[in-house]
């Protein structure tokens, strides 16, 4: 009997110390992600235009218009262009404020863990959306036809991440 006090005492003590130890160890908590460069890419609906957005953390923008090639296909994410007389180039600064906004919504959204590939929800004409970002430790991109455009929780996440980024791309520096 007076071994069963003991343990049962033991075991007491044991959890008290673990709940009361608990509340001091810090819980780690995810910061923002350290966003180093955002490439939009957007492929227009049924039309042959293409608009690929660069925007860099120094809040740089590099805009391309590209008018479409359907016999050649250019890995626009990963840098490639068509010849110079095929699109149109502008280059302009946002505000840190939407900079930072997108950076939030893409920390809130966890984008780093969104689907690499949406499937096609079954629309006619939509546009096909592409988001690659780029942190000092990783890349991930996202996307797909008509990509953000369902309802499911994926999809809102993404239409999020493409809502910030388009209203980053609305706020020029004068």
């Amino acid at each position: 009997m007076e071994r069963i006090k003991k343990i049962v005492a033991a075991v007491l003590v044991a959890a008290l110390c673990i709940f009361a130890f608990a509340g001091c160890v810090k819980k780690q908590e995810r910061g923002p992600l350290d966003v180093k460069k955002v490439t939009y890419l957007i492929y227009v609906g049924d039309q042959p235009i293409v608009e690929l957005y660069i925007l860099t953390d120094d809040h740089k923008v590099t805009e391309y218009y590209i008018r479409s090639d359907d016999n050649k296909q250019y890995d626009y994410l990963a840098g490639e262009l068509p010849p110079a007389d095929q699109y149109e180039m502008k280059e302009y600064e946002i505000e840190g404020s939407g900079w930072e906004s997108m950076v939030n919504v893409l920390t809130r959204v966890d984008f780093m863990n969104l689907l690499d590939e949406f499937k096609d929800y079954g629309a006619n004409d939509a546009s096909t959306y592409y988001i690659k970002v780029e942190t000092a430790d990783s890349v991930h991109t996202s996307g797909g036809y008509g990509a953000g455009m369902a309802q499911d929780p994926e999809s809102r996440r993404f239409s999020e991440a493409r809502q910030y980024i388009e209203n980053a791309l609305q706020q020029t520096v004068n």
